[in-house]
């Protein structure tokens, strides 16, 4: 019975060497994928199989509204000086053999491709498996070697080659439009055209910025705008790949091709089918003037968890505004309870046992609390010991990479509270970990959170601050004095402003429904400014600690003593674009300026920045693109507090980050009780002397 099925085998495996075994794999029209067999069998880097009696098995999985073409599977190995002549390692899918090799001990290591089939397969998950079949002298004990043969596979080598193919959508709807941004992304970027039809003007703009935002608070990639103005026709996509594409225009101005069949009479917001591009999608957004186009993107922007299952939305009728959800799954605010649930879905790993438990969520910038103030976790755990007789395991809590505490479990389920330290979090992302020792815990969803009532103060500038929370221009994840000046009426001025704003909303988990669009120098609030050198004014960055000239940087020597602070500056300068944090020119606010030495460079630089290579790295309250479009930043001019001066909080806060005020503060009060006894012991001398006297 085992000669036959050798025979088969090797029946099966000439046949796909012949036919099936290929050098490599002719390059289509998309561009093919190619993943290492690691990807597949996470935890894996080699795997040693032993003649019949092991198997590696891995997982394919083509990806819902793909399919995958000129499939092929190449593996490197290694075999053992002992393998049997005849041995073979078999390559099988699906439980059927697609193709095979003979091991040779005297060429130990080695490589082959095979085609995992001529047909395109559809999305859905394909098991493939890898065996070692020995060859006839193996039947004979006599022959066969005393350790038995090994063959071992370099997953890390090893790979899987495809080329996927898109599908378009036979039916657009609201509920897929996170998939479609998903497909439409490449490399963590979602290129975005924006089509504006009518007048230009800052309601409209406005809209735009609304449009972005709730796009990209859909999406995980960063946005690369590239807004367009009329003519009526259908604008081809960025780079001409399949994406998703946005209009704005009041109905009578929108292109007959994109014309829904009902008529518009209030808000509304369509999906279409690009005419242009089968793959590509349209988010309309119109109604019957730009006032109502504005009504339609900023409902889109806030409600991302009830829109309807249709490619149709009047936002006339539907929920309103105030009913809808405002931040994103992770985000906590002050004084919220929030359940595990509501921040990580019903799906969450926290759900099924693990030795380490790790509950992330996002905070906003800019808060601060008294030393006593805590994060609040109430858990409901069930602990599942690993060791017999059942023992206690411990639990260690972790904030941010900081230890906070430990203690023992019970096993079971049973209820727990714990406190973090306000000084451990921070503002942006969180994480705290459970470590558990002797055992695992899963934690029930309707465990909860509550952050304490905070106070809003903190050090400024900060780009640290703001590339993580959006903070000082997004407040408690509302944009509500906000302004963003664009302050040219060109393409590459909106582009790169829309494409800062969407960077924005990501950060500050937030819409910014508050936001305001101006063409004009703002008086008034918070600021986003976008411009070049020549439009932005200098007298808009007079509180700034930097001067920018064409090829030049001045900046001010603030470690100098005195009022007066010299200037000092550099020519030539090989900086392209500049991005600056400081007070705006009248009181009390403060503005995030980006300027780019030209217009031809400005949409450029804004997407090199909006780059998550660059975006993290801010720092400080400058910063300035090399030519390679790379950024960098550094502190130039002088902190300052943020937040109410005239609350008995600012003090508290002042003393917090300056505690050698502490210092000052007990040698002033130790100095004023010295001075106190003396006066008193002067005082009581002179009358002991007055008494004595008499």
């Amino acid at each position: 019975m085992k000669r036959k099925y050798t025979i088969a085998v090797w029946s099966a495996g000439l046949a796909c060497l012949l036919s099936g075994t290929v050098p490599a794999i002719a390059r289509t029209a998309a561009d093919p994928v190619s993943l290492p067999l690691s990807a597949l069998t996470p935890g894996k880097k080699v795997v040693v199989l032993r003649s019949g009696h092991e198997t590696a098995q891995m997982i394919w999985k083509v990806r819902p509204h793909y399919t995958a073409q000129n499939a092929a599977l190449q593996v490197r190995y290694l075999t053992s000086p002992d393998t049997t002549a005849g041995s073979q390692l078999v390559v099988s899918m699906d439980h059927k053999i697609v193709g095979a090799v003979s091991l040779n001990p005297q060429l130990p290591r080695g490589s082959f491709t095979v085609l995992l089939g001529h047909q395109t397969f559809s999305a859905g998950s394909y098991p493939l498996q890898i065996q070692v079949i020995s060859g006839p002298a193996a039947a004979h004990p006599k022959t066969s070697p005393p350790g038995g043969a090994w063959t071992q596979i370099d997953y890390s080598a090893s790979q899987l080659t495809y080329t996927p193919q898109r599908l378009p959508w036979q039916h657009l709807d609201f509920a897929h439009l996170p998939m479609i941004l998903s497909e439409s992304a490449a490399k963590g970027v979602l290129p975005l055209p924006i089509q504006l039809y009518g007048t230009p003007n800052p309601t409209l703009l406005t809209a735009a910025q609304e449009a972005v935002a709730g796009l990209a608070l859909r999406s995980a990639a960063v946005l690369h705008v590239e807004a367009h103005m009329g003519p009526a026709v259908i604008s081809p996509t960025v780079s001409g790949d399949p994406g998703v594409s946005a209009y704005l225009a009041p109905a009578s101005d929108l292109p007959a091709l994109v014309q829904p069949h009902t008529p518009i009479t209030g808000p509304t917001v369509l999906l279409a089918r690009n005419p242009g591009n089968p793959l590509g999608v349209i988010v309309i957004f119109t109604g019957t003037d730009d006032a109502q186009v504005l009504e339609a993107a900023r409902a889109f922007a806030v409600n991302r968890n009830m829109l309807p299952l249709d490619h149709r939305w009047s936002v006339i009728g539907s929920a309103p505004v105030t009913a809808m959800n405002f931040g994103p799954r992770n985000a906590v605010y002050p004084g919220q309870v929030v359940s595990l649930h509501a921040l990580q879905g019903a799906n969450s790993v926290l759900n099924t046992p693990h030795g380490t438990a790790d509950i992330g969520f996002w905070m906003p910038g800019g808060l601060f609390a008294s030393r006593q103030s805590n994060l609040k976790m109430k858990l409901t755990m069930s602990t599942k010991p690993l060791t017999q007789p059942a023992t206690r395991p411990i639990i260690t809590v972790m904030a941010n990479h900081h230890w906070i505490s430990e203690w023992k479990l019970t096993p079971g389920v049973a209820d727990y509270q714990t406190t973090i330290p306000f000084s451990a979090l921070v503002g942006g992302e969180n994480h705290v970990i459970f470590q558990i020792a002797g055992g695992k815990v899963s934690i029930f969803p309707d465990s909860t959170l509550q952050l304490p009532t905070t106070h809003r103060y903190t050090v400024l500038p900060d780009l640290a601050l703001f590339q993580h929370t959006g903070f000082p221009l997004v407040v408690h994840g509302v944009g509500r004095n906000l302004s963003v000046w664009y302050s040219e009426s060109t393409l590459a001025n909106w582009s790169a402003g829309l494409t800062l704003f969407g960077r924005l909303a990501q950060s500050a988990h937030s819409p910014l429904p508050g936001a305001q669009a101006t063409l004009s120098m703002p008086t008034k609030g918070n600021v986003l400014a976008v411009g070049t050198l020549d439009s932005i004014p200098a007298s808009w960055l007079s509180a700034s600690p930097v001067r920018l000239r064409q090829n030049a940087i001045q900046w001010q020597l603030t470690t100098r003593q005195g009022t007066v602070h010299p200037w000092m500056g550099a020519t030539q300068s090989p900086a392209t674009a500049y991005l600056v944090e400081a007070h705006t020119p009248y009181k009390d606010h403060v503005a995030v300026t980006f300027l780019a030495t030209n217009t031809q460079n400005l949409q450029a630089a804004a997407w090199h920045l909006a780059a998550a290579s660059n975006w993290n790295r801010l720092r400080g309250d400058f910063a300035w693109q090399n030519r390679q479009g790379i950024y960098q930043s550094t502190m130039v001019g002088p902190h300052f507090m943020y937040g109410n001066r005239h609350s008995g909080w600012f003090w508290i806060f002042l003393f917090s980050v300056r505690p050698w005020l502490w210092v000052l503060a007990g040698s002033a009060a130790v100095l004023f009780a010295t001075l106190t006894v003396w006066i008193y012991t002067l005082r009581k001398k002179a009358q002991w002397r007055a008494e004595e006297a008499l």
